[in-house]
């Protein structure tokens, strides 16, 4: 895909100039149409040497050279693909032209081409994508989310449970950049946000969300090594279940599934390739998000909490072995990873370790799949762990996958989520014990732009002392690509 952003580069470079030199026809009258179209005609081959160059490199491929890796299962089939009229445009270009059929042909291009492009201040290519989410949710119990419940709350008292609402804040936009090749290693970028950031303090302010970063990275490659800097899917941990009800939160956050974008500096090298398929790497440091923030109210800047205050990074790492697809818009047959994250957290009564591991497996077979990740840690309820305690706790999720067909599929699992070692970590009455979830749902792509999705999902919290508080989850979901 990086390799068509740069020729469509190119492609782009090619017809500013022909544009360029077209307006100068206009104007210059010492010289002749025919001196004008010589000019152009030599731009033109300087231009189509490079794009010769770009084509070869097309033709080599390579196993990681992408311009955005998308390393969240919520971001893939969400990005657009590369443009199809590429190399149809090329090929018009390169075609010999009379001096009386430039000038036409080459104002109809640049007309397409302003009506159809985004370019960036820098003059690289940039892409935008995005899509709309609506949620129609009805809830029986008391989530603390009413769109992606985690937890189950204590019934109010006076009043009725269960709930009725609809809503789009998990609409997202965002924009994939190419940029220039430095030495070796191609760069680019993706920036997204979606209006999962809150609310106002106003009477109806649940129709007024306000925007939230989601993305923000920059990324340098080559074809076995990347650099990656900037806000992206933790390392530890990066599978989540099916679901098109839950972009903005993955389904099973706080039930078996550990999640959290965070600013990070990481690196990633494939070890080893081969007919045994891929064994890559991925290392490096990440923002000490101790998850300890103390009140709901909205700041100008970040406090300076327990992670901060331990004036250190996290450090997270992952090995991963994964097949060989059996083509290029296959998954692979099967893939196995494990994960493992430290860092450090201080407190008035000094300081705390915060540690996890992690493995994670995928596994297909024609239309019948299977995955999921199971977890043990401590002090990790930054990443949806121990029901946002302060604790030690285990779990995990699977899930089973069925593709109907082309345009319909079946997803079904369960996830959990308990505390361990109790004796270590004593807990008031209301303490949080363990949760567990599962669902079902169904995906039905109408067009490759616009899905639906009915999901179903059982909630049960289970506090240390009382009982067990449950929510059924009805989510009717409508999802517009573009």
């Amino acid at each position: 895909m990086g390799l068509n952003k740069s020729f469509l580069g190119y492609v782009s470079r090619i017809g500013f100039s022909v544009a360029l030199a077209a307006l100068l026809a206009g104007t210059a009258s010492a010289q002749s149409l025919e001196q004008q179209v010589q000019e152009l005609r030599a731009e033109m081959q300087r231009l189509r040497e490079e794009l010769d160059s770009v084509k070869a490199e097309m033709r080599r491929g390579s196993p990681i050279a992408q311009p955005v890796r998308v390393a969240s299962i919520e971001l893939a089939g969400l990005v657009p693909g590369p443009e199809p009229a590429v190399a149809q445009a090329a090929q018009e270009i390169s075609q010999e032209l009379t001096a009386e059929e430039a000038v036409p042909l080459i104002q109809a291009q640049l007309q397409e081409q302003s009506r159809t492009k985004v370019e960036s201040n820098s003059k690289f290519p940039m892409r935008l994508f995005g899509t709309i989410v609506s949620n129609t949710i009805l809830n029986t119990g008391e989530p603390n989310w009413l769109d992606i419940g985690n937890v189950v709350m204590p019934q109010p008292a006076g009043l009725p449970t269960g709930s009725f609402t609809s809503t789009l804040r998990q609409s997202r936009i965002g924009a994939i950049l190419d940029g220039p090749t430095v030495g070796p290693m191609k760069t680019s970028g993706l920036l997204a946000m979606d209006f999962f950031g809150g609310m106002p303090n106003f009477q109806t302010g649940e129709v007024h969300m306000l925007p939230r970063l989601l993305y923000a990275y920059m990324r340098m490659e080559t074809p076995k090594t990347a650099f990656v800097i900037g806000q992206d899917h933790m390392i530890l941990a990066p599978k989540d279940p099916t679901s098109l009800a839950g972009l903005a939160f993955p389904i099973l956050f706080r039930t078996g599934n550990l999640y959290l974008r965070v600013p990070q500096i990481r690196a990633e090298r494939v070890l080893a390739s081969g007919s045994f398929g891929e064994i890559r790497a991925m290392g490096g440091i990440v923002a000490p998000v101790g998850g300890d923030n103390p009140t709901t109210a909205y700041v100008f800047v970040p406090p300076n909490l327990a992670g901060e205050r331990s004036r250190r990074p996290g450090y997270q790492t992952r090995f991963s072995w994964s097949a060989s697809p059996a083509g290029p818009y296959e998954e692979p047959a099967w893939a196995f990873g494990a994960s493992g994250h430290y860092s450090r957290e201080r407190y008035l009564t000094g300081v705390s370790p915060s540690w996890a591991t992690s493995v994670d497996f995928d596994a297909n077979a024609g239309p019948f799949g299977v995955g999921g990740e199971f977890f043990a840690g401590r002090n990790i309820d930054a990443f949806g762990a121990s029901m946002a305690q302060i604790a030690k706790s285990r779990g995990g999720f699977a899930e089973v996958r069925i593709a109907a067909t082309r345009r319909l599929d079946f997803n079904g699992g369960f996830g959990t989520d308990r505390l361990y070692d109790l004796a270590r970590f004593p807990a008031g009455p209301v303490a949080l014990h363990r949760n567990s979830s599962i669902f079902g749902n169904t995906i039905y792509h109408l067009t490759p732009e616009l899905a639906f999705s009915l999901e179903y999902r059982r909630l049960e919290t289970k506090p240390r002392i009382g009982a067990v508080r449950k929510n059924d989850h009805f989510n009717l979901t409508f999802a517009y690509s573009f």
